[in-house]
């Protein structure tokens, strides 16, 4: 088993080592499909757990010699959005198990944050707030492509946000992070399509593409135009496979 723990968290390690072995409650269950990610406590503070459902064969190989794991991957990526200003849970540890020999089961520890999700935004907060969110959000998309970061999983329930009093302006966090391209300026179709994974209605996508282009001085119909491409190959991908399901249900009655 390979452990890499965080030194600022290194007088964690027996209680690390135990949640990895799953002797650890969970205060909070956030997710229990493909991936767990729960809520625990460690000392008396809150910390979140994903572990990683163990990979096909051959991305056990791939782990094992050739590519970083997601859990090592979204420890390193929130050392580097941090160095950047971009916020995100503090890593604690990643850790990684084998069998035979071949990469299992991947496990990343960071600090829980008591903010709320992008998801739920919008159904939250009163109407009057509504166009500052949306500002504030922009900025913060703003601002990460410029410092050339792009979230490859840019979806809403990967978004936290809260309300800094001290500033007036609401703040934003990103999680799920093991998918992310740096150091490379996000291209019109790179960002529309980001947009598209947010899950932005078409009525709502030309007031975020007026002020998105007019502050990054793109052109927005160009924009509009790349967005509904990869909403449409989004929906055609969708239909494809669900016609495929419904024929493969059929076949087994």
């Amino acid at each position: 088993m390979k452990i890499h723990i965080n030194p600022k968290y290194e007088h964690l390690r027996d209680e690390i080592i135990n949640a990895v072995k799953g002797n650890y409650v969970a205060t909070e269950v956030f997710c229990n499909k493909r991936n767990i990610v729960e809520k625990f406590s460690m000392k008396g503070k809150e910390y979140v757990i994903k572990i990683y459902k163990q990979p096909n064969l051959i991305n056990r190989i791939a782990y094992t010699y050739f590519r970083k794991s997601k859990a090592q991957r979204a420890y390193m990526y929130a050392g580097r959005l941090l160095e950047l200003g971009i916020d995100t849970p503090q890593p604690v540890a990643y850790i990684e198990s084998k069998k035979k020999g071949l990469f299992s089961t991947g496990y990343f520890i960071s600090e829980y944050m008591p903010y709320k999700l992008m998801h739920d935004a919008y159904n939250e907060i009163k109407d009057s707030e509504k166009r500052r969110l949306t500002k504030d959000f922009i900025d913060f998309t703003l601002e990460m492509h410029s410092k050339k970061v792009l979230p490859l999983d840019f979806n809403s329930s990967n978004i936290f946000y809260h309300f800094d009093e001290e500033s007036g302006h609401y703040r934003f966090a990103l999680t799920d992070i093991n998918r992310m391209q740096f150091d490379k300026t996000p291209s019109t179709s790179e960002v529309m399509r980001s947009f598209e994974q947010f899950g932005v209605k078409v009525e709502g996508l030309y007031k975020l593409a007026v002020y998105y282009c007019s502050q990054k001085g793109s052109d927005v119909e160009y924009s509009i135009f790349i967005f509904l491409f990869h909403r449409i190959g989004s929906r055609i991908r969708r239909r494809f496979k669900q016609r495929i399901k419904e024929k493969r249900d059929a076949s087994l009655l």
